[in-house]
């Protein structure tokens, strides 16, 4: 596969920046897109299934990409070359089918709901082999052509299936053309940028496959219980209420994820400097950029506040073509849960530059043994603004949590020198 090379472009910053911030938002913004289109061309019951399978998709890519992405990227020390990683996120792969197995039968989902969330995990799978070269791009200094091809893959799906939906109105026809759509992407743009680097050839190495699980594992657990902590009021939805309310919260948490996609394209960036800082021992540069960052979480969250509140619920309605008036307050508590997500988010990337990624296992420990029990309980009783509450408090737990620990153990590393 090395035989078909594209030509590197100059290295830029600046496009470094642009192309990242264009990937993420292209990114942030596509489950928003699906969703319009699903409600507009097959109503709220059908989009309430939609959302349920996608989520759980999403839930399954965190398996199969076991956030090796980040590891790759601040891997400043090369432990990792490209070929065991590529066996790597072979190996999650399977274990994510194996899993996907067990999960649909444990939930026991309806037949249909199952059909549809095998063809988006099947799409999700193939997005974490595109992931896997965007990571490798990224490590030497092309994160402009990992973030084109992050943006056109997403586009070119999102018009494969938006067009078969309008054309069959059938959902399952439409979730069907969407991994062909990334395989076709992978073979035309990731693999011939990059064969400059490196060959798509898998070598299995047990103690180096060891290393990287070991590594990699404290940072999947928590991405994946991240995961399943922003579904569970999902899950509490679909077993307490009915699927045009599942399509209702759906519609709302969508800007949700967006504030939390969003704040991506600032962190990614950052990250070879956080980590080559933290490695130094340069404390006083790796605090300056910690602060800079959780600014930035911030001035996103006011904006969404302020602008979901004034025009939230009325695009909301124009964009899913449904009434959701007596909505306003669920709203408001999700966007401020987003606020709260993204900061975990920006924690646990600052714990996997200074390689203590670990310690966020006790935070998210400590929220998925709420999120077990509060969604069903809260959403029982008071409906979608219990399942709204249930996931702001599971959010805000989990924040405090990791930022207590995060600032003991910055200070430790200044006492330290780093080290």
């Amino acid at each position: 596969m090395k035989s078909f090379v594209y030509k590197l472009p100059q290295e830029s910053q600046k496009n470094n920046f642009i192309f990242n911030m264009i990937g993420s938002l292209t990114n942030a913004l596509v489950s928003l897109v699906l969703m319009i289109v699903v409600s507009y061309v097959t109503g709220d019951a059908v989009a309430g299934v939609f959302s349920i399978a996608y989520s759980t998709a999403q839930m399954m890519y965190t398996i199969c990409v076991f956030e090796m992405r980040n590891i790759q990227v601040t891997d400043a020390k090369r432990e990792f070359s490209f070929e065991h990683i590529a066996m790597f996120r072979l190996i999650t792969i399977a274990i994510t089918w194996i899993f996907f197995a067990v999960f649909v039968v444990v939930r026991r989902f309806e037949r249909d709901t199952i059909l549809i969330m095998i063809a988006i995990t099947i799409y999700m799978t193939f997005s974490a082999l595109s992931d896997l070269f965007q990571g490798n791009l990224h490590r030497n200094g092309y994160l402009s052509i990992a973030g084109k091809s992050l943006a056109c893959q997403v586009l070119l799906m999102a018009v494969a299936f938006s067009s078969t939906l309008i054309i069959t109105k059938n959902l399952l026809y439409a979730v069907a053309v969407m991994p062909i759509a990334v395989i076709i992407w992978i073979f035309v743009y990731d693999v011939p940028y990059n064969n400059n680097f490196a060959a798509f050839r898998p070598r299995f190495d047990l103690k180096t496959q060891k290393n990287m699980f070991l590594c990699a594992l404290p940072l999947f657990l928590a991405s994946f219980l991240h995961q399943y902590i922003f579904n569970s009021p999902k899950y509490a939805i679909e077993l307490t209420l009915n699927k045009i309310e599942q399509a209702h919260y759906g519609y709302l948490v969508m800007p949700v994820f967006v504030i939390n996609l969003l704040s991506l394209f600032v962190f990614r960036p950052q990250l070879i400097t956080l980590s080559s800082d933290w490695v130094s021992g340069n404390i006083k540069s790796f605090k300056k950029m910690v602060v800079k960052l959780y600014l930035w979480v911030v001035l996103v969250t006011v904006a969404a506040l302020l602008g979901g509140y004034l025009l939230g619920i009325p695009v909301l309605e124009l964009l899913y073509n449904t009434n959701l008036s007596d909505k306003r307050s669920i709203f408001m508590v999700l966007l401020l849960s987003g606020g709260f997500s993204a900061a975990s988010t920006l924690t646990l990337t600052l714990f996997t530059t200074m390689r203590k990624q670990v310690l966020c296992l006790v935070a998210y420990g400590v929220t998925t043994a709420f999120a077990l029990v509060a969604p069903d309980i809260m959403t029982k009783k008071w409906g979608l603004m219990g399942a709204a509450l249930s996931y702001l408090c599971e959010m805000v737990l989990l924040f405090a949590v990791m930022f207590v620990l995060f600032v003991i153990n910055i200070n430790r590393g200044v006492k330290n020198e780093g080290v």
